[in-house]
């Protein structure tokens, strides 16, 4: 009788056991298939992003501003004849102010005077799109024009705030950058890139009699780590 009371103890205290091992697996899982699905959530639009630009490359799709603000405007393919099926024609979000970079076939709108200081105010601005630092020139004035687009205080804010410039790495000089202000057309060249820290306001506080355009985001895609400047001059310039 002893020998099977204690018996049973033992396998009762075993079961026991057993149950808190498997309630430590359930909740382990499900931590670890929170993590994968918060990671997947979060950097989505990264990948998204890359691999639906390399599709477009492989395929020969392109992208080309309108030449007017409007959808009516011509492009420049229509204007000399040669309209190509495998080129997109963007038309700017909005007339008043807007950015279009062809190469990544980024099209947003431009929401001026943001305070970057202040970040209730850039963070309600990123998400109607890109953001024009107050202070800073507009297009056609002598100055730096400043665009950013790079509010990821956490990861989870990336696929909110980010998405606009995620591919401004591919650009390289030579590439065009077209802003459009007041409903008139202003084409830029990039002339330079650069990653900088965080800290780095140089160009943010530069003054200057030429027309700089630079446009800002977050480095790698997805941080905070660092800052990527892409800075463009008005063609002819």
């Amino acid at each position: 009788m002893r020998d099977q009371c204690k018996h049973k103890l033992v396998q009762n205290v075993k079961t026991h056991i057993d149950k808190k091992i498997l309630l430590i697996r359930t909740i382990g899982n499900f931590l670890i298939l929170g993590a994968i699905v918060s990671i997947g959530f979060t950097f989505w639009p990264v990948g998204s992003a890359f691999v639906g630009h390399a599709l477009d490359n492989l395929n020969g799709k392109k992208y080309e501003s309108s030449a007017g603000a409007t959808s009516s405007g011509q492009t420049f393919g229509s204007l000399l004849g040669k309209e190509d099926p495998n080129i997109k024609v963007l038309v700017p979000k909005d007339p008043n102010f807007s950015i279009i970079v062809e190469k990544i076939g980024a099209d947003a709108t431009i929401v001026p005077n943001v305070d970057a200081s202040k970040k209730e105010v850039y963070t309600a601005a990123l998400k109607r799109g890109v953001a024009h630092a107050l202070g800073t020139s507009f297009p056609g004035q002598p100055g730096v024009t400043y665009l950013f687009a790079h509010s990821t205080d956490t990861i989870f804010n990336v696929p909110r705030y980010n998405a606009i410039f995620y591919l401004l790495n591919d650009l390289v000089p030579g590439d065009s950058v077209v802003i459009f202000f007041n409903g008139k057309r202003y084409n830029y060249t990039v002339s330079e890139k650069k990653i900088t820290e965080p800290a780095d306001v140089g160009y943010f506080t530069l003054k200057t009699d030429e027309q700089i355009l630079v446009l800002q985001t977050c480095y790698p895609p997805g941080t905070t780590w660092k800052r990527l400047l892409v800075i463009a001059k008005p063609v002819g310039s």
